[in-house]
């Protein structure tokens, strides 16, 4: 008799969990399927936007290839609402080339150092007028550019890298 109810509680018990386990799979399932959706109208955005092509001094080349050459670890943003590209990677040299830093000073912002470059995207291009780019070392900026000399440095840094 002690087996038939212990069996019985047993049952009821398992049949408790199965409800609520199937909740929480439903649960995580939906708000998986949010995410992927979100994921994927940001990413066709700014999939979009790195394919923006770019001539410059007789050299065509993409938002991307731009980006991917000047910085380390790049990661891309897009706000649709402002048509803002931020783009946010790790220094590398040549960018800045003119600024007076030694070669441990360079060392460490390969390291550390931030660059946050946000521009507008107007027409399927980069407005220079509207392009700010931004190296922090040490949580303070050290260098700012902004408008039509920002992007130009950008391309500039960019060509110096892709010519040997």
């Amino acid at each position: 008799m002690t087996k038939v109810t212990c069996i019985t509680c047993l049952c009821a018990l398992l049949a408790g969990c199965s409800d609520r386990l199937s909740d929480v799979k439903e649960a995580v399932s939906g708000i998986n399927s949010a995410a992927e959706t979100a994921a994927s109208a940001v990413g066709r955005d700014v999939h979009a936007i790195r394919a923006i092509a770019i001539d410059y001094k007789d050299t065509s080349f993409t938002v991307n290839d731009l980006f991917k050459t000047i910085l380390r670890d790049v990661r891309w943003d897009y706000d649709a609402e402002k048509s803002e590209l931020h783009v946010r990677g790790t220094w590398l040299a040549p960018l800045f080339s003119e600024q007076p830093w030694d070669d441990t000073m360079k060392k460490q912002l390969a390291e550390t150092g931030v660059v946050k470059v946000t521009c507008t995207i107007k027409n399927d291009k980069i407005d220079s007028a509207r392009t700010n780019v931004t190296l922090i070392f040490n949580d303070k900026t050290i260098v700012e550019t902004a408008g039509e000399d920002a992007l130009q440095h950008l391309y500039d840094t960019y060509l110096q890298k892709e010519t040997p």
